[in-house]
């Protein structure tokens, strides 16, 4: 049985710890192992954690997990695994890596590749303050880097006297991300399942990425751009991979997420593309027919405009519009 390695981010205050210990309170929040990561001398949020039940916590303190040269992440993990089977117990149903607010995924997710051989499946959750989410993506480039790395995005506070319209605050988190699933529940304890089990990895690979972009542009977000990309068909696997690196190479940390597929000379059924900031996993092949119109990726970055993300495309028949 696999794994699945939940990487939970969010800005400063935005629930996350509330959230964990909402899943941990939980019958289906057993057999969970947690890792807490602050970037304080004392871990306040692996305390509160730690003392909320039997849950195997492991806490890092050795500073943010995204940007510490040397730090103990994948040491702590391979001592979980392995302190699991020596004593003759199954594999975690799951593990959640709760960062601190100020992480940023993509280190995170290049950090895990070295776990290649637990064969984890990853997902990366966000929570998103209700009242205040809009605001810290626009004035953080975290925050906006959490969120647009999301596969779900949690809503939280919606559970409060005087909360703010959830539907609302769906359409705030979708200008930011709308690649992720919305989390929108008010009971917390469904809202934690829904979070961390109601992800479905087959429908999430194989849906059509550009068919979640329309209607965007009555919510555009100040500083975060949606676009979207067309490949030429046909093109062979060299001139992709070359753009792929041209991207991340030419647009750094504004690049937040790309997700699409791509027709390539020669493989039969389309390559599904993603990235995290710069850091691209394997292509995935999937059935012809599946994962959309091949061609078109959907791309998020902060603070880039369609001219200069035109100048990347164009050289390799790329064409560029923002939703």
């Amino acid at each position: 049985m696999a794994t699945d390695f939940h990487i939970l981010c969010g800005f400063l205050g935005s629930g996350k710890t509330t959230l964990l210990l909402d899943l941990l309170g939980t019958p289906e929040g057993a057999d969970t192992a947690v890792l807490v990561n602050d970037v304080g001398a004392i871990n306040v949020d692996g305390a509160v954690v730690a003392s909320s039940g039997d849950t195997q916590v492991a806490m890092l303190s050795n500073g943010c997990v995204c940007c510490s040269v040397g730090n103990d992440l994948v040491a702590t993990v391979d001592d979980l695994v392995y302190g699991r089977i020596d004593a003759g117990l199954p594999p975690f149903r799951r593990m959640v890596l709760e960062c601190s607010g100020l992480s940023r995924p993509s280190p995170i997710v290049r950090s895990l590749a070295d776990l290649g051989a637990h064969d984890f499946r990853v997902r990366v959750l966000s929570t998103f303050d209700a009242g205040q989410g809009t605001e810290h993506a626009a004035s953080f480039e975290e925050a906006a880097a959490q969120l647009a790395a999301a596969q779900a995005i949690v809503l939280t506070r919606l559970d409060l006297d005087g909360a703010p319209d959830a539907a609302a605050s769906a359409a705030a988190a979708r200008a930011v991300n709308p690649l992720a699933r919305i989390v929108a529940e008010p009971d917390r304890p469904a809202r934690a399942l829904a979070a961390f089990d109601g992800q479905g990895l087959t429908a999430a690979a194989v849906a059509d990425p550009a068919a979640a972009v329309g209607g965007l542009r009555a919510m555009r977000h100040p500083r975060i751009g949606v676009f979207l990309a067309t490949l030429p068909a046909g093109c062979d696997w060299g001139t992709v991979a070359h753009w792929i690196e041209d991207l991340a190479a030419r647009c750094g940390d504004r690049l937040l997420r790309v997700k699409g597929a791509v027709a390539v000379a020669g493989v039969d059924g389309p390559l599904l593309i993603q990235g995290v900031g710069t850091i691209f996993g394997p292509p995935m092949r999937l059935r012809p027919g599946t994962g959309g119109e091949p061609g078109r990726l959907v791309i998020i970055a902060r603070d880039l405009s369609r001219a200069e993300l035109a100048e990347v495309c164009e050289p390799y028949g790329a064409t560029v519009v923002e939703t």
